[in-house]
C-alpha cells in the first residue's frame, strides 16, 4: 500500500489528515495481524474513505455508528476477509434522560446533548449520533468514554439528567419504518421535507438554510435540490426518511410519491 500515492489528489487538507489517519491504522492493522477502528466521522467521509480503499483485497473493512442508518460512523479494518462484525465495534449507546420533566420546560435539542457533551473536555471525534425523543436521548460514544461521561454528565442545558448504558442487543434491533404515501408539489428538498415531516413550507427552508438538514449524509443547504428515489433525508430533532418510488402526476398536477419513513 502507497500511502502517498492514496493521499494524491485529496485537495481538502482536513480531509487529506483524516484518510492519512486512516492509512496509518490500516497499516497497523496488517502489521499487527489485530482488528483497528477509526473515531466517528460523518457518512459522506466514511463513503469516500472506503471507495479509496476498495482495491485492497486483502483488507477487510466494515463501516458502523451504533445503529442501523447512522449518520456518524466508524471504520473497522482486520487484515483478513471475514474477521470483523458490527459486534466488535468499541460503542456504547448512552441514554441520556431529565430527572424529572417539568411543566413548561423546553424540550432539549440535539445541540443541547451534544454541546452539554462535548463540554465535559471530550473531542467530537469520540460522539457518533444522538437521537433524540421525547423521554430523552440515546448517544453513541466511543466504548473508552462511557465511563466518564457516566459519572460527568449531571446537566444538559440547565436540566438536570441521568446517564444510564443500554443493552447492545436492545439499540442493534432493527429500525421500524412504515411506509407513507403523499403527493408533493415538486421534488425539491423543501417541498418533500415539507410534506414528510408535517411542516410548513417556511420551516422547512429555515431547517435547511440552517444547515439541520442532510441528504444521504450530507448537509445541503439548497432548498431547491432535487431529491430522487432511495434518497435519505434527515432532519435534526424532526425525524428522518427515504424516498421511496416516485409516481406520475395527479389530476391536481401534483406528484405521487412514496416515503419510507423511520418510527
Amino acid at each position: 500500500m502507497n500511502k502517498q500515492q492514496m493521499l494524491k489528489g485529496i485537495q481538502d487538507q482536513d480531509e487529506r489528515l483524516l484518510f492519512a489517519k486512516v492509512l496509518d491504522q490500516v497499516a497497523f492493522a496488517m502489521k499487527r495481524n489485530e482488528l483497528q477502528f477509526t473515531d466517528f466521522m460523518d457518512a459522506a467521509k466514511c463513503g469516500r474513505c472506503l471507495e479509496r480503499l476498495k482495491n485492497n483485497t486483502d483488507l477487510d473493512v466494515l463501516s458502523f455508528g451504533g445503529v442501523e442508518e447512522a449518520e456518524r460512523l466508524k471504520l473497522g479494518f482486520a487484515p483478513m476477509q471475514g474477521m470483523i462484525s458490527y459486534g466488535q465495534f468499541p460503542i456504547t449507546a448512552l441514554h441520556i434522560a431529565p430527572k424529572s420533566k417539568k411543566f413548561g420546560q423546553t424540550d432539549l435539542s440535539h445541540r443541547d446533548y451534544l454541546g452539554s457533551i462535548l463540554g465535559l473536555g471530550i473531542e467530537r471525534g469520540k460522539v457518533g449520533d444522538i437521537l433524540v425523543s421525547q423521554d430523552g436521548a440515546v448517544c453513541f460514544v466511543n466504548e473508552e468514554m462511557a465511563d466518564y461521561i457516566q459519572m460527568n454528565l449531571d446537566k444538559v442545558s440547565k436540566t438536570t439528567v441521568t446517564v444510564i448504558r443500554l443493552d447492545k442487543a436492545e439499540v442493534l434491533a432493527p429500525k421500524r419504518t412504515e411506509i407513507r404515501r403523499q403527493t408533493v408539489a415538486s421534488m425539491r428538498l423543501d417541498a418533500v421535507l415539507g410534506e414528510a415531516l408535517r411542516l410548513s413550507r417556511g420551516k422547512a427552508q429555515a431547517l435547511i438554510s440552517s444547515e439541520k438538514v442532510n441528504v444521504n449524509w450530507s448537509v445541503v443547504t439548497n432548498t431547491s435540490y432535487i431529491l430522487k428515489t432511495s434518497d435519505m433525508v434527515s432532519a435534526r430533532g424532526f425525524g428522518r426518511f427515504r424516498v421511496g418510488e416516485v409516481g406520475g402526476r395527479t389530476k391536481k398536477d401534483r406528484i405521487a410519491l412514496e416515503l419510507e419513513m423511520y418510527i
